[in-house]
Parts: C-alpha cells; sequence; structure tokens
C-alpha cells in the first residue's frame, strides 16, 4: 500500500470513529453495550478500508512480468549424412574390397608390363560421385596412374573395379605401390596395393639321373577352326604325370591341367579360355614335377 493511500485510510476510520461516537453519545442508556458495539464496527470498516485499498493498488500498480526467454533456437550445422550415421550406425564413405588380381609376390622380369585391378564395393551410406578419386600415395608406383576419377555415381552396395597399368621396374627387388579411394571432401577410405618381385627366379636344381622331370617346354599360338589357343609342347625324361597350370597374364586367372606320360617323350597342351588380343599374353607354371614357371608369350 502507497503512503498516500495510507493516509486516506486513516483520516476515514477517524471520520468514521468521530461519526460513531456522536451517535452514542446521544443515547447513554446502554453505554457499555454500544461502545463495544462501535468498538466491533470501526474495527470492520477499517480492515474493509485498508483491504480495498490494498486491493485497488495491486489492481492498478504494475504487474510483475515473467522473465523472457530471448535465446533463439540453434540451428542444427551437423550434416544429414552424419544424422544418418548416428542413427543406423553406418558411415558416410567406406569401401570393402571385393576382388583383385595379381597376387602379392608375383614375380616378373624387369621391365615387364602388366595390369593390376581392384573391384571395391560401396559400403556407405553416401553415393560416390564423379568427384571421388582413387589416387597413387606411396610406395613404387611403376609407371601407374596417380590419380583416376570414380567414373559415374557408385551408389551404396553397388561395385567398381580401378585398373592400373604397370612396368616392373628394372632393378631386381621387391616393390609395393599403394593406392587410396578419396571422397569429395578427402575423406580417406581404403588402401589397396600391389606387390611384386622383379627378377629371374633361379633354375631348378637338376634331377637325379632317371628320375621323373620335365626337360622343357615350348609356347606357342595356333589356330583350330578359327579359334585362336595358346599351346605348349612339354618334353618329359621319363614316365610319370605333369600337372601344370595356365596363367592369364592380364587377368592372373588359373587353369589347371594335367597330361600323363607312359615314356620319356613330348605332349602337347592347349587352352581355349586364354583372352587372345593384341599384347594379352599367358604364361605355364609346372607344378609336378618341376615346380618352374615357362613364359610369358604375349600375343603380337
Amino acid at each position: 500500500m502507497s503512503n498516500m493511500n495510507r493516509f486516506r485510510c486513516t483520516i476515514l476510520v477517524l471520520l468514521l470513529f468521530t461519526s460513531l461516537a456522536c451517535g452514542v453519545s446521544l443515547n447513554n442508556d446502554n453505554k457499555d453495550a454500544d461502545v463495544e458495539e462501535l468498538q466491533l464496527q470501526i474495527t470492520l470498516q477499517a480492515l474493509q478500508l485498508t483491504q480495498s485499498a490494498d486491493s485497488g493498488s495491486q489492481n492498478h500498480g504494475p504487474q510483475p512480468q515473467p522473465p523472457q526467454d530471448n535465446t533463439a533456437p540453434q540451428a542444427d550445422n551437423s550434416s544429414s549424412a552424419e544424422e544418418e550415421e548416428e542413427d543406423d550406425g553406418i558411415p558416410c564413405n567406406d569401401s570393402h574390397i571385393i576382388y583383385e588380381t595379381i597376387k602379392d609376390g608375383t614375380v616378373y622380369k624387369p621391365g615387364e608390363t602388366f595390369e593390376k585391378s581392384w573391384t571395391l564395393r560401396n559400403e556407405g551410406d553416401c553415393d560416390w560421385t564423379t568427384s571421388y578419386k582413387f589416387k597413387f600415395i606411396e610406395g613404387t608406383r611403376m609407371d601407374g596412374a596417380s590419380s583416376i576419377t570414380v567414373p559415374s555415381v557408385i551408389e551404396p552396395n553397388e561395385d567398381i573395379t580401378f585398373k592400373v597399368n604397370l612396368t616392373a621396374p628394372d632393378t631386381a627387388g621387391d616393390y609395393t605401390g599403394v593406392w587410396q579411394l578419396f571422397s569429395d571432401d578427402n575423406e580417406e577410405m581404403g588402401r589397396y596395393w600391389v606387390k611384386i618381385t622383379v627378377g629371374t627366379t633361379a633354375p631348378p636344381a637338376a634331377p637325379p639321373a632317371g628320375s621323373f622331370s620335365v626337360t622343357s617346354v615350348k609356347l606357342y599360338f595356333t589356330q583350330d577352326g578359327g579359334t585362336d589357343n595358346v599351346c605348349a609342347d612339354i618334353a618329359a625324361s621319363s614316365a610319370g604325370e605333369v600337372t601344370y597350370k595356365w596363367v592369364d597374364k592380364d587377368t592372373n586367372d588359373e587353369i589347371p591341367g594335367a597330361v600323363i606320360f607312359n615314356a620319356a617323350g613330348t605332349k602337347t597342351v592347349c587352352e581355349l579360355d586364354i583372352i587372345m588380343c593384341p599384347g594379352c599374353g599367358a604364361k605355364l607354371y609346372i607344378d609336378n614335377p618341376n615346380h618352374q614357371w615357362f613364359g610369358p608369350i604375349l600375343v603380337p
């Protein structure tokens, strides 16, 4: 209650007291009862005036305002790819190798050319766009491409094959070249490599006299009814079974075979499923008894 309202209430109480007192003085017959009645009325009316004044000040005074929350909602700066990763646990960018050619440790002659390929699967949630690149990052590049661009959009669970044409170094030794897939914002994914050995393998030790062995192998191409074949004349020292495998120079696919000798001599074996194209070729591995490579022979 304000000081002014309290002052007004006090004046009203005094006036009321005076009025009631005058009324009582005119009738003294029941003086004690009138005094008690007067005190009660004064008390009630004073309370009513005080409550009215308080109510007025509360109704007309400024009302407290609840605190305002002026904090603006913050924008969610996380990308949709990150939200999706949090939802399902699958990263945006992830690669997994499905197939590759050229086994680690394959032997090549100095300066020999070959092709290495890796087939990768998109196992992330994001598309691989034409801004994604397959880059050489370390080791010996062997004249391979320094960077290969993804040629078209690869969606999740789709595969793509990256191929590099390589040349074996001129110096004998072991060599490794590493390539890696990068996203459009240069995020690193899997690393993939080629490991080769350059140099000629030592010739096998001469077999004991009279033991079974392959003494020579001659590789050549021939046609049978218009179909190109790669063939080998295998010479053996005595009776026995020769097991072998053809290896496609470009795909590194292996095709096994066997031939039985009843006595020393030469037998011819041919293979139809080797790719015959200019620059393509094959080599032959004699598993039993020699454990020896022959070739490769290239299509002119």
